[in-house]
């Protein structure tokens, strides 16, 4: 039936917007597709950051640290304006992104809200704080990706939104089911199968051709990591609590190139779907054991047998 996707603008800075509200319509083939996004603000108008900004960010900083990150005044600069002028307009499609980010999850219903909130210090270019709120800090946008203006940040803030909203549907997929993780082995297996999926919707042209295959370079840097992954993986599984962090590391953070977890499994999946995403619903109900059966699948074999068995 028909229904509505709508983004509502929350705005501590009224001169970036034109309007305070946008209703985006929008076809839907299921219920639970009518979500609402709503943007705000992580920074005020004499630049100091919200309560809002303040806990998304808390958790990716020493506690000693926090407040030399966020203390004082940082107004917006004219360039992370920019990017939040270009997040309000991309923003008016996204709600349109929906029903095809769900088609992994078997059409899973997503939250009723998702909040998109802007601040400019402290974040990543793109994170997920709690089960809905997706965060951008503009600062890193702008020192990563240059000018909002580029026509390629257009398609990349895209990219990003789809990548984050997919986490958003993962965080629903796993209350759903009661997953519980029960050793730094299956954090590993949880965090390559949910940030893999979230980063083949990063993928670029750069990663797959127009018709799906993989690039010469995706193809080297593939050859590069898996390698890396094995060998986690398998150090992985006879971890201690205490000593996960550090083999972790890497999995789903830093360069996208080095990205040893999420990356392979990423290009993985985009070898699965060839075009139907309905194909990637078999990996997505798998579970974090998945990850296991499509190493079996796409590893070569001098690294199959190196690969650990799943402890479940």
């Amino acid at each position: 039936m028909p229904s509505v996707g709508t983004v509502f603008f929350a705005c501590a800075n009224a001169a970036l917007l034109a309007t305070a509200t946008l209703v985006v319509g929008q076809e839907t083939a299921g219920a639970g597709a009518g979500t609402v996004l709503v943007i705000t603000h992580g920074i005020t108008e004499s630049g100091m950051v919200t309560r809002e900004w303040r806990a998304a960010v808390r958790g990716r900083h020493a506690p000693e640290l926090l407040p030399q990150v966020l203390a004082g005044a940082a107004k917006w600069s004219q360039a992370e304006a920019d990017w939040a002028k270009l997040i309000h307009r991309r923003a008016a499609l996204w709600p349109a992104m929906i029903d095809s980010l769900r088609i992994p999850f078997a059409n899973l219903p997503p939250p009723d809200t998702v909040v998109i909130l802007l601040g400019n210090r402290g974040g990543e270019d793109a994170f997920l704080f709690a089960d809905s709120i997706i965060c951008f800090d503009l600062h890193k946008l702008q020192h990563q990706y240059g000018p909002a203006a580029a026509a390629a940040n257009h398609d990349r803030i895209d990219r990003f939104f789809a990548h984050e909203f997919t986490h958003v549907l993962h965080k629903v997929w796993r209350r759903q089911k009661g997953l519980t993780l029960q050793s730094p082995f299956e954090v590993a297996l949880w965090e390559c199968l949910t940030e893999g999926l979230g980063n083949y919707r990063s993928l670029s042209r750069r990663w797959l051709s127009a018709d799906g295959e993989l690039t010469s370079h995706a193809q080297e840097v593939l050859a590069r990591l898996q390698p890396i992954l094995v060998e986690r993986l398998a150090a992985l599984a006879q971890a201690r609590e205490e000593e996960a962090a550090a083999l972790l590391h890497g999995l789903s953070s830093g360069p996208f190139d080095q990205k040893w977890g999420a990356l392979p499994v990423a290009l993985w999946l985009s070898q699965e779907a060839r075009g139907d995403e309905r194909n990637l619903r078999r990996w997505v109900a798998a579970g974090p054991p998945g990850v296991l059966q499509m190493a079996q699948k796409y590893l070569p074999a001098s690294l199959k047998e190196k690969l650990p068995v799943s402890s479940r």
